[in-house]
């Protein structure tokens, strides 16, 4: 959880994700990776050989203006305030996403990871920049796209906004749905889907990693819930 909190301590608003790259890769240190930055922002890693890899993919950036955080744990929930005791948000979308990914890497032997940067809305800016500027060369060897992005605890998205077809609702096995309680839905728009409407062919889904309340200062994160996430996407990556 000290991770988690040290994330959420940390602002990146669209187009000023330069401090939460930083701290997430000292996070990877000592492990034997290919990081690479685009001349758009976004980061790309690859991690062991493989003829064909799984890749997850978490935004780098969130809605919320900077401010004042002390980050508050009440039992199973973790929210922020500000020095005058006001809540705040926290970021937790997408930096749920950012941990899971984290732990991803130190525990998969063979896993690719896109890092994007603009994904949120900012002001009359689109979003999913990020997405819409980054080649698509990196995903010619994957075999699928795990996107870590979706609010609550217990949907995989298989249709984007626009009616996007991101895989068939048979792509996760039905006994991985049953065991961590998730199930399919439609959703709204996230880098998965920008990578769909450019042409990408493989199977894609957004996953909810336990974030609640978002783009709102009362944001917060249910810890379990979070971990739920973690071990799902664990387990797709084991048999997908």
């Amino acid at each position: 959880m000290e991770l988690l909190k040290r994330f959420y301590g940390i602002n990146g608003k669209s187009g000023h994700e330069a401090q939460i790259k930083e701290f997430f890769v000292e996070q990877l240190a000592g492990l034997e990776l290919s990081v690479e930055e685009e001349a758009f922002g976004n980061i790309f890693i690859t991690k062991g050989v493989a003829d064909s890899y799984p890749c997850v993919t978490a935004h780098l950036d969130e809605v919320h203006s900077p401010t004042e955080r002390n980050i508050v744990v009440d039992g199973d929930m973790i929210y922020a305030v500000n020095g005058c005791g006001e809540r705040v948000g926290i970021g937790a979308d997408d930096k749920n996403g950012l941990w899971i990914i984290v732990r991803l890497l130190h525990s998969k032997p063979v896993l690719k990871v896109a890092l994007f940067v603009q994904e949120e809305r900012d002001g009359e800016m689109p979003g999913c920049r990020g997405s819409r500027a980054c080649s698509l060369a990196f995903f010619d060897d994957v075999r699928y796209i795990l996107a870590v992005d979706r609010k609550v605890n217990n949907e995989v998205v298989t249709v984007g906004k626009g009616n996007i077809r991101l895989c068939d609702n048979d792509f996760i096995p039905n006994d991985l749905l049953q065991k961590y309680s998730y199930m399919c839905v439609d959703g709204g728009r996230t880098d998965v889907v920008a990578l769909k409407e450019r042409g990408l062919h493989v199977p894609c889904c957004n996953i909810s990693c336990g974030y609640y309340n978002a783009h709102k200062p009362e944001e917060y994160s249910v810890f379990t819930h979070l971990e739920n996430s973690l071990a799902f996407v664990s387990d797709i990556i084991d048999r997908v």
